[in-house]
């Protein structure tokens, strides 16, 4: 994977269309927060937003109004999609000219993500290098008042069943303590990068590391930053314990990655979702509130991971954004109800409580209303929202009371939230309409529309610095006056009113940082703790020698130092810490360095230490001799891959005994990893293909191969990267032989990739959704 440190403006100027002059916007001097707290609180205010005091005085955003008027979150630096401005546009035109109210679109910047904005810079996710051997991803960084790129930050996709059409899913979460920005590709490979430059500062490989799924759809969720935290969340077939699929909460620290907790809702899912989080302060406890592959809503705390409650809604996995509006969430979905057959509801919901005593009580609920995509708004006491056929509803927030009834927008399907600002209510609809609503007693006034040739919009409207952004899928539009104005926030006003500290001062909560290790035998890792109370706010680190540690596995600790036992193959350990009658826990995967041979003979279960293995294969004997077995009994794990180690791995040669049953005349898949890309033996096709993205095929190779059921195979593939740098390619070569031959000495395919995935876990892939499939003597070697 090739990531350069720095990005410069391109060398070849951006398709850019300007249509009037650009002028920054004025903002207005009063500063958001003042409305709730006083200047003095602005140290310990301005931190629950992401920016310390400090930085906060010297910037002039404490007290002077100065401070841009920001973006950061797909639904805006309050969560709910409403911004206080005044002076927007009530019409604009497309296609540009005088008066059009278009101050510049790209037209070469089609995505499908919201774009946020951070100090006076757009940032978008999109595909790189589109319909070329080099494709994958990029996050792009351009100038909010001319549209011209800064920087762009290209990364690979691999190992994914992703459609090219719907890379760059989500949303990029900015952070204005940090100036960085958090990106998650449709890989799951998980991005910081410097806002300012575009350098990659760290990158995890979710898929690798964790077990994160990466779907057909290209459905991934949404990042957001809490104070030191970046969370993230998605379908997650980790190990150990944690090896059924589960939507997974995963926190690192923003600066370094490191991973502070890990956190889960309900194993087996039925689906993987788009939900995006929102954080918010109930009852004077933190939470962060996002519907899941469940059909659930959840409440967690977000500085400890800790479920507080859930609300069954869907049988099947929530897509859209729950809206939070002081002590109650709104939540809507499209699918089948978890009672009845009726598809589609939306629900008020209220929270109160702390702790283990946090509630959550149904208000009201409407059901056969099919929202499953577009997030609401609240305003005034009334809930705004569109259904999936583009039809508006507006809803009495307390009763439930319907006050209007499928206002038509215009079109018939609806991915976009909605915006308010100016008191007016901005749509964007999948066929490329757009619509500007009034808000009036009796409902709202439709004041002007229209429709883009050739545009759909699956983004949301967002407002920065007084002008109006629209992302289509063909084009980037900038909409504004220069007599816009809009009001920065610093704070959100639903973070406020945190029960003080004081109030609740005993120890309830222990964390053990990093929250996940993956370490060879003999190495040693230093450990921490983090402390809180019931309602998951930090206390005082304990003193020296009050915290007691324990292991349990390979391994031993001296103070807070883990050592892995030298001996220790494959295998894991617990680490516990406690204080007083708290107690924590994290776990260690230990992995040898290659060589590794794994021939199954002693073990019961796939290796502990292998990602997304267990649960999906059993070790059983296949022809007298114990082999690892992919079941075809779980519908949704029998087409899936395992990790075998850290993704720092490169230039080395896996190799495996094969075999394919036969069933109603069909046969499977079966793979080997290496270096991000897999060697496939495929049944149903009767071929031999390298690949790195399966719909795309960007580098794929294939032969035709005739193999047959019930037969073992030898099956090898060597990755090895040649020259650096730009110059970086990766060669992969594969071979498959029957088992009971001599190996042959010519390859039986082999692929070069110019934009190489440079290092990765070796790995399995396996397709055994039609019948079984089993391996043994399974090697890992160095080139």
């Amino acid at each position: 994977m090739r990531l350069p440190p720095t990005f410069p403006a391109l060398p070849d100027p951006p398709t850019l269309v300007r249509l009037m002059p650009s002028t920054t916007p004025i903002v207005s001097s009063t500063v958001f927060f003042f409305r709730f707290v006083g200047v003095g609180a602005i140290g310990s205010l301005a931190l629950l937003f992401g920016m310390n005091s400090v930085q906060a005085e010297e910037s002039g955003s404490a007290n002077t109004g100065t401070a841009a008027a920001d973006w950061t979150y797909w639904r805006g630096p309050q969560f709910n999609g409403l911004a206080d401005a005044e002076n927007l546009v009530d019409d604009w035109d497309p296609e540009g000219g005088e008066g059009s109210n278009l101050l510049w679109k790209r037209e070469d910047f089609g995505a499908r993500n919201t774009p946020v904005a951070m100090n006076g810079r757009l940032y978008v996710t999109m595909r790189a290098d589109e319909g070329t051997p080099t494709e994958g991803e990029k996050v792009v960084c351009l100038d909010a008042k001319t549209g011209e790129t800064l920087w762009e930050n290209r990364f690979n996709v691999w190992m994914s069943d992703v459609p090219d059409t719907r890379v760059g899913w989500a949303s990029l979460v900015a952070d204005p303590e940090s100036g960085n920005v958090y990106a998650l590709g449709v890989c799951d490979l998980f991005l910081c990068i410097n806002g300012k430059t575009g350098e990659t500062i760290w990158s995890k490989p979710l898929h690798e590391q964790f077990g994160m799924l990466s779907t057909y759809g290209g459905r991934t969720n949404f990042p957001v930053v809490h104070e030191d935290l970046v969370i993230i969340s998605g379908i997650v077939i980790n190990w150990g314990e944690a090896a059924k699929p589960n939507h997974r909460l995963i926190a690192m620290d923003k600066l370094t990655g490191e991973i502070v907790w890990f956190s889960g809702t309900r194993d087996l899912p039925d689906d993987t979702t788009y939900s995006a989080p929102t954080l918010a302060t109930i009852d004077g406890q933190r939470q962060f509130i996002l519907g899941t592959g469940d059909g659930a809503v959840w409440g967690f705390q977000p500085r400890t991971g800790k479920p507080l409650w859930h609300y069954d809604l869907s049988r099947r996995g929530i897509f859209a954004t729950p809206l939070v509006d002081g002590n109650r969430v709104y939540c809507s979905h499209s699918e089948e109800n978890v009672s009845g057959s009726a598809m589609g509801a939306i629900a008020a919901l209220e929270i109160s409580g702390t702790g283990e005593n946090t509630t959550v009580k149904e208000l009201w609920k409407l059901d056969e209303l099919v929202v499953g995509r577009s997030a609401p708004i609240v305003v005034d006491g009334r809930l705004y929202v569109i259904d999936d056929r583009c039809k508006l509803w507006v809803i009495d927030a307390d009763t439930g009371n319907m006050i209007v009834e499928r206002f038509a927008i215009g079109d018939r399907k609806q991915w976009p939230s909605l915006l308010y600002a100016d008191k007016k209510i901005y749509v964007l609809t999948e066929n490329g309409r757009w619509s500007i609503l009034e808000i009036t007693e009796d409902g709202v006034e439709e004041i002007s529309k229209g429709r883009i040739r050739d545009e759909a919009f699956y983004a949301s409207p967002i407002l920065a610095g007084g002008r109006l952004y629209f992302q289509g899928t063909s084009n980037l539009y900038c909409v504004g006056t220069d007599a816009a104005t809009q009001t920065p926030v610093n704070l959100a006003e639903q973070l406020i009113g945190e029960t003080p500290t004081e109030e609740n001062p005993a120890a309830d909560q222990l964390l053990i940082v990093p929250g996940e290790l993956l370490l060879q035998p003999g190495e040693s890792a230093e450990l921490s703790v983090r402390i809180f109370n019931a309602l998951g706010q930090p206390l005082s680190a304990p003193e020296p020698g009050k915290v007691t540690w324990s292991v349990e596995g390979p391994g031993t600790i001296e103070g807070s130092t883990f050592t892995a036992d030298a001996n220790a193959d494959h295998q894991a350990a617990t680490i516990i810490a406690t204080l007083g009658e708290v107690s924590g826990s994290t776990r260690v995967r230990i992995v040898p360095p290659l060589p590794w041979k794994f021939t199954f003979d002693d073990l019961k279960e796939p290796p502990v230490t292998w990602v997304g293995a267990r649960y999906r294969h059993q070790i059983r004997p296949v022809d007298g001799s114990p082999a690892l077995v992919k079941v075809n009994t779980i519908p949704k794990g029998a087409r899936s891959r395992a990790w075998m180690g850290p993704s720092t791995l490169k230039n080395y040669t896996i190799a495996a005994d094969v075999r394919g049953d036969r069933t109603n005349d069909q046969m499977p898949d079966i793979g080997l990893t290496a270096h991000g890309y897999v060697l496939d033996l495929m049944g149903n096709s009767q071929q031999v293909q390298i690949r790195t993205w399966s719909p795309q095929l960007r580098m794929a190779q294939t032969v035709d191969f005739s193999w047959q059921p019930d037969t073992w195979y030898r099956m090898k593939l060597q990755a090895q990267i040649e020259g650096s740098g730009d110059n970086a390619v990766a060669v992969l070569k594969g071979k498959v032989w029957p088992r009971d031959q001599n190996e042959p000495e010519e390859w039986t395919v082999t692929a070069r990739d110019e934009s190489p995935v440079m290092t990765a876990s070796p790995g399995l892939f396996g397709n055994a959704k039609v019948a079984e499939l089993a391996i043994d003597n399974l090697e890992v070697t160095p080139n």
